[in-house]
């Protein structure tokens, strides 16, 4: 049976949770109903968490609250506030608010049952719009359909597992011997499995939790990289991204890995949690294992808020949204320039890699999920296919700036795509102003040159967006006034 504690688990603190929760409850509703959408708070999210429909039409609207271990009296105003919040929103912008529905990881007390069907008759009678709850109860049944069974797995995975090796052989790397003898096979060790999500590992000398399956490649029977999610078992716990390489035996590519994780070590040491770069939880470089875990922020991320969704239901975004995505792109170009100003790129950037601000903080930056391919030697294919830019395809006759202009590339691809519904086409892709938008045509020029395929004809550095992005976003929250 699903436990909603493990959401407290996953991010280590009851804030954590409730950030945790409204993400569970946007991927499932977006599997039970596709073309639902997120509203990213800027500065509060209009009483609105998930929607379906168009914000110039009709909605329907889910709206979680992670309220534990019971709803009771001291919840029915923060229940009251976000629905009259929704309503006074749908009429200031002209949408109707069909259904209405609370989503909440407990079940009502008595006397609130009794106040929540008063409550919601009134309401209805009022307003028109049904009240509906997604209690425990529901919650669970629904997240036993098929369409739910990715988001159990990705936030209520099994535990237990495979078998764990002893806790004094943990983290060390089995050795054969030389003398095994005739059709002996060598022990097993951390290398010679793949661990899956739920299962405890070493990484860095912690125990670890992992949170779905790592990826992970084999170099032979030489070493093995992981990359993934955990929550390191501490008190509290501390929800952390790692990448590890096991080492068997010596090899230049596994020196390169391990070279590239004391890179890293150093890095997050130096800058490590400064303008939305991540902080540095532990780290160890030695003959069998090179391995750095960092903080993993708490909060939604780009894609759960922002998409890119599947090309049948893609569409450009409303102006409300637009502004959002804008906002988060710009403070985002300038965590890049903080890394880039400390000598790396990170060259992997996709929506899934970026976690968005408090949405309590008007002011709050976005934050890197991890350092990406920062101190990783560049190789042809490297980082996610999504957006991965030309020259990374393969190695040219490039200098180092390519690193910098790879960033600004995948930031404006992002951007554009989830702006437009549709990927910049290569070569000569539409304009913004294509697909109804009313912005700047600087925003315009600047956004299309950073997807050029030749690198020199970006922008160098992803700070060049900034007063771009800014433009934009002024011209559309002038134009709701």
């Amino acid at each position: 049976m699903v436990n909603f504690r493990a959401h407290e688990l996953n991010t280590g603190s009851e804030e954590g949770a409730r950030s945790d929760f409204e993400v569970m409850i946007a991927q499932l509703v977006d599997a039970l109903h596709p073309g639902a959408r997120r509203i990213s708070p800027n500065p509060g999210d209009g009483g609105i968490d998930v929607f379906l429909g168009r914000l110039d039409d009709r909605i329907v609207v889910w709206q979680s609250k992670y309220f534990m271990p019971r709803v009771g009296r001291s919840h029915r105003r923060q229940i009251t506030e976000s629905f009259a919040s929704a309503q006074k929103n749908a009429r200031a912008f002209g949408y109707r608010i069909d259904k209405w529905i609370l989503c909440v990881p407990s079940s009502m007390d008595h006397p609130t049952t009794l106040w929540w069907d008063d409550w919601k008759s009134a309401q209805h009678a009022e307003t028109s719009t049904k009240i509906c709850i997604w209690d425990e109860t529901g919650l669970r049944s629904r997240l036993t359909r098929p369409e739910a069974a990715a988001v159990v797995a990705a936030f209520y995975p099994p535990r237990g597992g495979a078998p764990q090796p002893p806790a004094e052989a943990e983290g060390e790397i089995v050795v054969p011997s030389t003398d095994l003898g005739p059709g002996a096979s060598a022990p097993h060790g951390p290398a010679d499995q793949h661990p899956r999500g739920g299962e405890t590992i070493r990484i860095a000398g912690r125990t670890c939790l992992l949170q779905g399956d790592p990826q992970q490649w084999r170099g032979g029977d030489a070493w093995v990289l992981r990359t993934g999610a955990a929550t390191v078992m501490a008190t509290p716990p501390s929800p952390a991204r790692f990448r590890q390489v096991l080492i068997r035996r010596p090899d230049p590519d596994a020196d390169a890995h391990a070279e590239a994780i004391e890179t890293q070590l150093r890095l997050l040491d130096r800058v490590g949690g400064r303008r939305g770069l991540p902080r540095l939880l532990e780290g160890r470089v030695s003959s069998t294992e090179a391995a750095v875990l960092s903080a993993r922020p708490a909060g939604r991320t780009w894609r759960e808020v922002f998409g890119p969704v599947a090309p049948a239901r893609a569409r450009p975004l409303d102006r409300v949204t637009a502004v959002g995505l804008l906002t988060v792109a710009e403070r985002l170009a300038d965590v890049l320039a903080g890394l880039h100003d400390a000598g790396h790129t990170h060259r992997a950037l996709t929506p899934d890699g970026v976690v968005l601000p408090d949405p309590t903080d008007p002011r709050g930056t976005p934050a890197l999920r991890d350092l990406g391919l920062a101190g990783v030697r560049r190789r042809p294919g490297e980082g996610p296919a999504e957006y991965r830019a030309p020259e990374q395809e393969r190695l040219g006759f490039h200098g180092a700036e390519v690193g910098f202009r790879t960033d600004v590339h995948r930031l404006a691809a992002m951007t554009y795509h989830c702006l437009t519904g549709r990927p910049p086409a290569r070569g000569l892709p539409a304009p913004l102003r294509a697909f109804g938008f009313d912005v700047p045509a600087e925003l315009d020029e600047v956004l299309l040159a950073s997807v050029d395929p030749d690198p020199d004809r970006r922008p160098a550095r992803p700070g060049l967006l900034i007063p771009a992005l800014r433009a934009g976003i002024d011209r559309l929250a002038r134009a709701g006034h």
